[in-house]
């Protein structure tokens, strides 16, 4: 089973140019999930402060009002943070890992495991990188718009489906190959350790 898994990497394993290109794709993307999540995460809160802010103040004067849009836009900012910093998550190896059960296995046995657990979670990010894609589509076709936001077409907020899914899905089927070429012995204690200095150590 983790021959035929190795085989497709093969040739990316052993081209100094297939790896080069891999190692630009991971910056960019790296680059892109990081900026998006820490990008969305302030503008939702400066958004959502600003907006408490101008309540208060609209209490005491009531022509001024509050931010009509402003909820709506704090929502959808805080929803692209959560999304693309989840799949900057994947590349950190921050989410959550059980492998009190797996270490206590032969370590081709644990391989496995982990192996089998990724290439699981790489076809549920993948399916739903395609439904996050079909509802931007349907929406697109209805022509949906978000009228708290001066009509902008729903599908440009939804947007982040696709494109945080498909950056997740990369990541793992990344972790497929990290670990495939792994030796056994090394996967549950690698895997361990990255956990540990990912999370403390900050870039």
């Amino acid at each position: 089973m983790l021959s035929l898994i190795k085989k497709p990497f093969y040739f990316a394993h052993k081209s100094p140019t297939v790896n080069k290109v891999f190692q630009i794709l991971d910056v960019i993307i790296a680059s892109v999930n990081k900026n998006v999540a820490v990008v969305g995460l302030a503008l939702g809160v400066i958004i959502t402060a600003v907006n408490v802010f101008m309540r208060t103040i609209s209490s005491w004067y009531p022509e001024m009002g509050s931010i009509t849009w402003g909820e709506e836009m704090a929502r959808y900012c805080f929803i692209w943070s959560a999304l693309f910093g989840a799949a900057y998550g994947f590349r950190k190896g921050v989410h959550i890992s059980v492998m009190v059960v797996v270490e206590r296995f032969p370590p081709p046995l644990a391989k496995a495991c982990v192996l089998f657990s990724y290439v699981l979670c790489s076809i549920y990010l993948a399916f739903m990188c395609y439904a996050g894609f079909d509802v931007v589509y349907l929406n697109y076709e209805l022509g949906v718009s978000n009228e708290a936001i001066h009509d902008v077409p729903l599908w440009y907020f939804l947007v982040c489906l696709p494109i945080a899914f498909l950056g997740a899905t990369y990541r793992v089927i990344e972790k497929i190959y990290e670990v495939s070429w792994m030796d056994a012995n090394q996967v549950v204690k690698n895997t361990q350790d990255e956990i540990i200095h990912d999370t403390a150590i900050k870039d």
